[in-house]
């Protein structure tokens, strides 16, 4: 551990504390010192296995001090927990989304300016190895300008690993998978502009680990379709029906002079291939399976921010724009049309060779 790690707390013990808990302890930077949860259980046991502390009250994480909490509360709470904390004056790294309205999402990025705190919100995955690889090759011109992106989103069927999948169900794929390459592409190539979405139920009747039937709230296989301000065309596909073992999570920028692949739009040891127009992809990045999934780095990110006094790389305005998008997807799919999306955020990329150093 580096001196004077940042001290950070958690706000939720579910199944992605774990996770965090086990990529901060990857960053010699960062320090969890308590975990609040309604569920005093789970807030023993992850507090136990990270030789933390497990707070009894949300007045007792505060009185802490931490310097950032990780809001890791379950979607539909992300804005009423969030809010809370910005009003106690603390710094914020929220899971995405956001928030699930997009009036949610603005008021906690303006709650955030007033109080003078920092809110962040994931995912961050995009900052990993091959995704700034690829954004770079992207941004540097190397296949010129990007007409067409297309993306996969391929989550599986939740119920066989989760133990208790009912909120990934009540939101969806594109909620809860999508925004992974929504936030990625608009990150890379600008804010979406307009947006079209078709959905359908692949598996209506599913079972739960435990053996309980259940049907999905929300359709499990989505197809949108969206445009940049750029006027790049984006069509996107977000299921949890196909697993990512037989489809994989791709991301491709098809541009005019050619194309550069991700081929795991999650994993950071990704590869990440190239082609000149009309010919076939070659390797640019080799695939480097030792490079592990990092839950931490826009935590990381936030903490070294706070420190040298710049902006973090996952900020609200943008991750407020991501809500935008998520919320025009859902009305075209329930209006049958196209539908706008007005809001914009700062390039994340304006100081990219900090995260390169």
């Amino acid at each position: 551990m580096t001196d004077n790690p940042t001290r950070i707390a958690f706000l939720g013990a579910g199944n992605i504390a774990g996770p965090y808990a086990e990529s901060v302890a990857r960053h010699p930077e960062l320090s969890l010192v308590g975990v609040f949860d309604v569920d005093a259980e789970k807030a023993a046991q992850l507090a136990a296995s990270t030789g933390s502390v497990a707070y009894a009250t949300l007045d007792e994480l505060a009185a802490d001090a931490p310097e950032i909490v990780v809001n890791l509360s379950s979607a539909p709470y992300h804005y009423a927990t969030s809010l809370e904390l910005i009003g106690r004056g603390l710094n914020v790294f929220s899971e995405k989304p956001l928030a699930l309205e997009p009036g949610q999402a603005a008021e906690l990025v303006t709650a955030a300016q007033s109080a003078g705190v920092r809110l962040a919100c994931a995912p961050s995955i995009w900052l990993g190895r091959a995704q700034l690889a690829a954004a770079e090759r992207v941004l540097s011109g190397a296949i010129g300008e990007v007409g067409l992106v297309k993306a996969e989103v391929n989550q599986g069927r939740i119920e066989t690993w989760h133990p208790a999948p009912g909120s990934f169900y009540q939101v969806g794929p594109v909620v809860d998978a999508g925004v992974y390459p929504i936030t990625y592409l608009t990150a890379v190539l600008g804010p979406i502009r307009e947006v079209s979405a078709l959905s359908s139920m692949s598996v209506p009747d599913r079972v739960t680990l435990g053996g309980e039937a259940f049907r999905p709230h929300a359709n499990d296989t989505w197809v949108v379709i969206a445009t940049f301000e750029s006027g790049t065309a984006l069509t996107l596909t977000c299921n949890f029906f196909v697993d990512s073992a037989t489809q994989p999570r791709t991301i491709t920028f098809h541009g005019a002079s050619g194309s550069i692949a991700l081929d795991d739009w999650f994993l950071p040891g990704a590869g990440v291939r190239e082609a000149a127009y009309g010919s076939p992809l070659t390797v640019a990045l080799p695939a480097d399976a030792g490079i592990e999934a990092d839950w931490a780095l826009g935590v990381a990110d936030l903490a070294t921010a706070i420190r040298e006094n710049r902006p973090h790389r996952n900020g609200s305005e943008h991750a407020a724009h991501v809500v935008d998008v998520l919320d025009a997807i859902r009305r075209s799919e329930a209006e049958g049309t196209r539908v706008g999306v007005t809001s914009s955020f700062p390039s994340p990329f304006s100081a990219l060779a900090h995260l390169n150093a």
